[in-house]
C-alpha cells in the first residue's frame, strides 16, 4: 500500500512574528530547553553539523543546512539557508513525519540573540554593565534580550558611527532606549563587564587589551570580531560547536591567521554551552577572570523555536495546512 503523506503546516514571515515576537519569555526557556537537552544527549546534531553548498553564481553565494532533533519537545528537522532566505523543515523527533516548515528570516535573529543573552545570564548572572557591537537587525534583537535577561543593566551600544548608533536607540521601546548609551566601541568595551558582538566586519575591531579582568567576551558573528589577544588573554572557554565555529567566524580566522590549532582549542575549553545550562551555578563560579565564549548558533535552537512557533500556531489556528497527498 502506498504511503500516506502527513499535511503539514507552513508559516510565514509575518505569521512567525505574530506568534513569537511577544513571547521573548517562551523564546528564553525554548531555547534553553534545547541547550540542556544537547548537554545530556551531546549527540543531537546532524553530520556533519553544517552541510555547504556553494552556487555557481557570478558573485560568491552559498547555501547551507544544519539539522538537529530535540525529542523533549518532539521536534526534529533542518534548518536551510540560502541567500536572503531562510527555512526550517520540522518533522516529529519520533516517527519522522512532517510537521511543518518555518519561515526563519526573523525567527533566527530572535534566537541568535536569545541564545547569546541565555550564555551570559548563566555565566555572569548580575551583569550591570554590557557593551552591544552591532547595530543591524540582529543587534536589535540583542537590544531586546539583553534587556530581557537584564532588566536594571546598563546596555552600552558601541558603534563606529554615533550618530548611527543614536539612531538605532530611537527604534527600540522607550523603557529599553532609556537604558541604553552610545560610544565609540573603545570606550563601550572597556566600561562594559561583558562585550557581545554581532556584525559583518571585514576584521577584527575588538583589542583584547581593552577588556576588563572578569569580562566575558562573547563572540557571535561568523567574521573577525576580538583579536587574537583576546584568546591569549582568555582564562576560560566556552563554545557551543566546534566543527561550525572552525568554518566561521573568530575561532576560524585565528586558525587560518594565528597558527592557532585545535589541541589547543581543546585544551584550553572549559566547557561546552551544553554543559553550562545543565549547571549554570557551576560555570558562573568556575568562570572568573575572562571567559571567551563562542556561540555562534546550533541547530537545536532552531529546531526548538520552528517547533514553539507551530506549537502556538496550531494553537491559534494559524498558517496555512497543506495535504501532501492532495496538493
Amino acid at each position: 500500500m502506498p504511503i500516506k503523506m502527513a499535511n503539514i503546516r507552513v508559516l510565514s514571515e509575518q505569521t512567525v512574528k505574530h506568534c513569537l515576537q511577544q513571547q521573548i519569555q517562551a523564546c528564553f526557556d525554548a531555547c534553553a530547553e534545547a541547550y540542556r537537552y544537547y548537554g545530556r544527549e551531546q549527540s543531537v546534531l546532524s553530520e556533519p553539523s553544517s552541510l555547504y553548498l556553494q552556487l555557481p553564481a557570478s558573485r560568491p553565494k552559498k547555501c547551507r543546512l544544519k539539522g538537529a532533533h530535540f525529542a523533549d519537545a518532539g521536534v526534529a528537522g533542518f534548518r536551510l539557508a540560502s541567500p536572503g532566505s531562510y527555512f526550517t523543515w520540522v518533522v516529529d523527533s519520533e516517527s519522522g513525519q512532517p510537521r511543518g516548515i518555518v519561515a526563519e528570516n526573523w525567527l533566527h535573529r530572535r534566537r541568535t540573540a536569545v541564545t547569546g543573552a541565555l550564555t551570559l545570564s548563566w555565566l555572569r548572572p548580575r551583569l550591570q554593565s554590557v557593551a552591544l557591537i552591532g547595530a543591524g537587525k540582529i543587534g536589535f534583537e540583542c537590544a531586546i534580550s539583553l534587556g530581557h535577561a537584564y532588566p536594571e543593566a546598563t546596555i552600552l551600544l558601541g558603534c563606529r558611527d554615533v550618530e548611527k548608533g543614536k539612531a538605532f536607540i530611537t527604534q527600540l521601546p522607550i523603557a529599553l532606549a532609556e537604558r541604553m548609551q552610545v560610544h565609540d566601541i573603545e570606550t563601550a568595551v572597556k566600561a562594559a563587564e561583558a562585550v557581545l558582538t554581532i556584525t559583518k566586519a571585514d576584521r577584527a575591531f575588538v583589542r583584547g587589551e581593552w577588556l576588563q579582568p572578569n569580562a566575558v567576551a562573547l563572540s557571535m558573528g561568523g567574521v573577525p570580531e576580538f583579536d587574537f589577544e583576546t584568546w591569549n588573554r582568555s582564562q576560560h572557554f566556552i563554545l557551543d560547536d566546534l566543527g561550525y565555529a572552525l568554518k566561521q567566524g573568530d575561532l576560524h580566522h585565528w586558525v587560518r591567521s594565528n597558527g592557532l590549532t585545535i589541541d589547543q582549542i581543546e585544551a584550553k575549553l572549559t566547557g561546552l554551552i551544553g554543559e553550562v545550562a545543565l549547571r549554570p551555578d557551576d560555570y558562573c563560579s568556575a568562570c572568573q577572570g575572562l571567559t571567551l565564549a563562542v556561540i555562534q548558533g546550533m541547530a537545536v535552537c532552531d529546531v526548538a523555536m520552528a517547533g514553539l512557533a507551530l506549537a502556538v500556531a496550531e494553537s491559534e489556528g494559524l498558517g496555512q495546512v497543506v495535504d501532501l497527498d492532495g496538493c
